[in-house]
């Protein structure tokens, strides 16, 4: 599967313990995730909507947990990524770095991973290499169906975390509240994996879903074409955060 690229390029809110009730409340509406600076993606990953497999067709197909539209930023060397099936499948990820705007070469070896139905996350193993920041790049993953292979992506950037959010994120151990600040700071995959943090395994929680509900808002087509496909991804989007708390 790794040549697809050569072919076409976590139950509901955990309840925090009394402790952080006490010194870290934060409403979960205020979690909001409001991007301001949106690049459009290349056209290496701005397609809509995913195919499902065969299979699969009846069902919310491979859908990236991620801005597709649009370049999504992360603080991390080392980010984690996620995204959601609707049955167990071995899928098989991978990295690529744009060496120009219309040029990308694989980062790295793919990493191949078995998932169950629903959320599944992606951590980059300690042999795998640091990425870097300034640079852009995006995942992929691909899943083999019968006769042919499902292949999604994101596009993503590396940036520098302000020393304000840092110094924010000092003060607090709470889930919730980092990953308000990070959503607050436009640094989605940070966001994304704290609130994952705080739901059972398979699942969104209630943080994650509205983190998802919210991304979503800005998905938008760059031509009339693909304003259906778009379309269709919103609407898995939105009933994955329903369905997925």
């Amino acid at each position: 599967m790794s040549q697809v690229f050569n072919k076409t390029i976590n139950t509901n809110l955990a309840t925090s313990s009394v402790v952080g009730l006490l010194l870290f409340f934060t409403p979960l509406a205020s979690a909001n995730f409001r991007p301001s600076d949106r690049q459009p993606a290349s056209d290496y990953t701005r397609s809509g909507g995913s195919r499902g497999c065969p299979n699969l067709d009846n069902q919310i197909p491979l859908t990236l947990l991620a801005p597709k539209t649009y370049i999504a930023y992360t603080g991390s060397t080392r980010p984690t990524f996620a995204g959601y099936v609707s049955s167990s499948q071995e899928i098989e990820f991978q990295i690529f770095e744009f060496v120009s705007n219309k040029t990308v070469t694989a980062f790295s070896d793919p990493i191949k991973q078995k998932t169950s139905a629903g959320i599944f996350q992606i951590s980059l193993p300690e042999n795998y290499p640091k990425l870097t920041v300034g640079k852009k790049y995006f995942w992929q993953v691909a899943i083999s169906c019968p006769g042919d292979d499902l292949v999604e992506r994101a596009e993503f950037m590396v940036v520098e975390i302000p020393s304000t959010i840092e110094n924010k994120l000092l003060t607090t151990d709470n889930i919730l509240q980092k990953s308000n600040t990070y959503a607050a700071a436009n640094l989605w995959y940070e966001a994304l994996a704290e609130a994952l943090n705080s739901a059972s395994p398979g699942k969104l929680g209630q943080a994650g879903s509205t983190l998802v509900q919210e991304f979503a808002k800005y998905e938008s087509p760059r031509a009339k074409e693909n304003e259906q496909l778009v379309k269709k991804r919103i609407g898995n989007l939105q009933r994955i955060a329903n369905e997925e708390k």
